[in-house]
């Protein structure tokens, strides 16, 4: 029996005292998802219609076998993002159920927007800041370390109108003004693509839920997760193709600046969207999830579900740490794995995920 097999075992006694330790109202998070369903009975070429006349002229659909692609860009950047996006919605389903999180079907094709220019993505996200009752802002890149010009126009996944968002990085000007261009810029795109529509999958298969507040650096951990560095590789949290995020959180350990996991589990919503706290809660919560997800699957699932069952309301810190502990098990043994698995990946880019350790999934 393997570590994930052990794990179930161990979860399915978990998950009912999880739930009944969340009766304390408490803040546990960053941002509220709410993904709505598009308008009942339409059919896909009644959504194809809609997307159309939504987003204007010039703009044209495309269907893949998951999602609607509603799109004003080169033709290259449509057909690598299409791909990409299918190859991870193959990837997470593959891994995600290998860990026993039990991704529900997509009921309906997701959307994704793509557009070429900074001018057609401003309009864009205006027409949707009119159009929801609470306006996403300003178009937010994935990595809150983006200064300038990309703050304003990489884009996102969005909650409020479940959907992802995005203009072409080629676009958008780097130092010196001039718009980034050549292989790095593709990857760039590419590994996007995969981060947001982890974001998307993740709230649209029941394996984070919408609408209630769920941890910054839970949902930011999931979707880094599905990062990488070579493109032509298979990636996820049970790959050793990693994030670019891995270097910088092995070079805070091996300096002594990560943040303290009791401090990072118990951050409020304010706090984790602080400039000094949001980088952190990308790479750190890349860890923090790959480590949980190939060590302590069972529990992972548990804790999940706990989150899921969770109020609306705010959440304390108190309760946060408890939510965790209650699927974990006391913090000071989850510090210990988590000490050793960081040393394993400053000693090995290539940390062993594939084979569980069925230790970590434990009482």
């Amino acid at each position: 029996m393997d570590g994930y097999e052990k794990g179930k075992k161990f979860g399915r006694y978990r998950l009912a005292a999880l739930i009944v330790a969340l009766a304390v109202p408490a803040v546990l998070t960053a941002a509220v998802f709410a993904a709505p369903a598009s308008a009942p009975c339409q059919t896909e070429d009644e959504r194809k219609a809609a997307l159309l006349k939504e987003c204007g002229e010039g703009y044209q659909v495309r269907q893949t076998a998951h999602w609607f692609i509603v799109f004003k860009a080169e033709a290259k950047w449509v057909d690598d993002t299409a791909a990409m996006l299918e190859r991870t919605h193959d990837l997470y389903f593959e891994q995600f159920k290998k860990a026993g999180l039990e991704p529900r079907p997509l009921e309906e094709k997701l959307v994704c927007i793509l557009v070429g220019s900074q001018e057609d993505f401003a309009k864009y996200m205006e027409g949707v800041r009119k159009s929801t009752s609470r306006p996403d802002g300003p178009a937010r890149p994935s990595d809150p370390s983006s200064k300038g010009s990309r703050r304003l126009g990489a884009g996102s996944y969005s909650g409020q109108t479940n959907r992802i968002q995005m203009c072409d990085i080629r676009a958008l000007p780097r130092g010196g003004g001039k718009p980034a261009g050549g292989a790095r810029a593709d990857l760039e795109n590419l590994a996007r693509t995969a981060h947001e529509a982890a974001h998307q999958l993740s709230f649209n298969t029941g394996v984070l839920k919408a609408g209630p507040f769920c941890p910054m650096w839970l949902g930011e951990g999931l979707a880094a997760n599905f990062e990488f560095t070579d493109p032509a590789k298979p990636f996820g949290p049970l790959t050793d193709n990693l994030s670019p995020r891995a270097g910088r959180l092995k070079q805070l350990f091996a300096e002594g600046k990560l943040v303290p996991l009791k401090e990072f589990l118990t951050q409020s919503p304010a706090q984790a969207h602080q400039d000094e706290n949001r980088g952190p809660n990308y790479f750190e919560g890349w860890g923090l999830f790959r480590f949980l997800i190939t060590e302590r699957p069972a529990q992972l699932k548990a804790y999940l579900a706990a989150l899921a069952a969770l109020p609306r309301g705010l959440r304390g810190p108190g309760q946060a740490l408890s939510v965790f502990e209650t699927a974990f098990g006391p913090l000071e043994e989850v510090e210990k794995d988590w000490q050793a698995f960081l040393k394993r990946l400053g000693g090995d880019p290539a940390v062993p995920a594939t084979q569980p350790n069925a230790a970590g999934d434990r009482p």
